[in-house]
């Protein structure tokens, strides 16, 4: 009891409970043999995208981007372009070495990697042996929509979700580290904006100071990305505030805007969303696994753009509830047969959650397939993939809860 105790007044605390993991029995040798295939099998899987002779999609934007930085304009002169000006700046400083093709080339290799990364990752928020482990991982890394959407587009998300995951794995024992990686995903894209506001606030069952120092680093870090081209950030958020129903998004402003004839900005549904998250993360203690579905829940909806591959931080929590209603159903399966049906319809259920969410531009296309549907409609197919996630977080909160009861 003492040695706890220390531990946490040191803010050192390696417990079990503190970060999901795989079985603590496998060796490391295992887990990084079993890494090692996963990384080959994407590589394989994906070598199209890997030798494809021409600009993908975003990768292009990217690309574009940097060659205006390169000619001595704004990366915001081409109106597509998303990303922060450190990342355009840094692009354009490495073609000035190498050119853009090796440059683009350089992050496609990136970017499977971090494919793999967040597949190993997002099988080990459940505790489970490594066999099970590694097909869980692979099947996310072949079945998984996002990041398949992803690659498909030539979108950098894999990178920048693949530090979200690893800073959600090792903010409480790693901090600093945790915060640079934060940081660091900022700086490329501001996806997970909202993490910091969300772990800088969470009232954690076992107190410590990680939770204020991680999210300081990645702000200083991402502070400093952006006062580097203090001229590019006005630009940055008028690029981010442009709004159309003929984008494929299924962001908040979507049915706001048809169901309400209100287009919110995004600095307000930022505010918005930050307010009800930090007010839900203050409401009680919570354990590491509740505050990271919290902040994955809030980093995703704080979006003006949620496009299906920003959904990859959500691959954990989906692991999380298909894991615990498939052992549901197996331990049903001995018992009364009345159970097994209960068991059953969870699954499929959670399984249906799954399959909507993983579809949701074919539910915001939908208007677009059928043009005589009013605009209600579409505000309301922008609302099932919504529903599906805030269904499937209640569902990993449940789970998370359970877990800790039964510990």
């Amino acid at each position: 009891m003492g040695l706890a105790v220390s531990k946490q007044a040191t803010g050192k605390i390696d417990d079990a409970r503190a970060a999901p993991a795989g079985d603590p029995t496998a060796s490391r040798w295992q887990l990084a043999a079993a890494f090692a295939a996963l990384l080959l099998l994407a590589f394989a899987y994906h070598a199209s995208y890997l030798t494809a002779r021409w600009w993908i999609s975003d990768e292009g934007i990217n690309m574009l981007a940097a060659q205006m930085v390169r000619d001595g304009r704004s990366p915001y002169d081409h109106a597509p372009y998303l990303g922060t000006p450190a990342f355009a700046h840094a692009c354009a400083w490495a073609a000035g070495w190498i050119g853009l093709h090796p440059v683009a080339f350089a992050l496609r290799i990136l970017n499977l990697v971090a494919t793999a990364v967040v597949a190993w990752l997002a099988s080990g928020w459940v505790r489970t042996t490594p066999r099970i482990r590694f097909a869980t991982a692979v099947l996310v890394l072949l079945g998984a929509s996002p990041l398949l959407d992803a690659l498909r587009a030539g979108n950098l998300s894999p990178i920048v979700n693949a530090l979200t995951l690893i800073v959600l794995l090792s903010w409480r024992r790693h901090p600093v580290a945790a915060g640079l990686a934060l940081g660091l995903g900022l700086a490329i894209k501001p996806y997970a904006l909202l993490l910091m506001p969300v772990l800088f606030a969470a009232r954690l069952e076992r107190t410590t100071r990680a939770h204020l120092i991680a999210p300081l680093i990645a702000g200083a870090v991402f502070l400093a990305a952006l006062l580097a081209y203090p001229s590019e950030l006005w630009r940055m958020l008028a690029q981010h505030q442009s709004f159309g129903l003929s984008a494929r998004s299924m962001s908040l402003q979507r049915p706001l805007y048809c169901l309400l004839g209100w287009g919110p900005t995004t600095v307000t549904i930022l505010i918005a969303v930050t307010l009800v998250a930090v007010i839900y993360v203050r409401l009680r203690p919570r354990s590491d696994g509740e505050v990271a579905h919290l902040a994955v829940l809030a980093c995703i909806l704080g979006l003006t753009r949620i496009w299906l591959h920003t959904l990859t931080p959500a691959l954990p929590l989906i692991c999380v509830v298909l894991a615990e209603r498939t052992r549901g159903l197996v331990a049903a399966w001995r018992g009364p047969v009345g159970n097994r049906k209960r068991a059953l319809m969870d699954l499929t259920g959670s399984v249906a959650l799954v399959v909507i969410l993983f579809n949701c531009d074919t539910w915001v296309c939908m208007t677009f397939v059928y043009s005589d549907l009013p605009r209600w409609a579409d505000g309301l197919f922008a609302l099932l993939p919504l529903a599906a996630l805030l269904m499937l977080f209640r569902m990993g909160l449940i789970c998370e809860r359970s877990k800790r009861a039964a510990t």
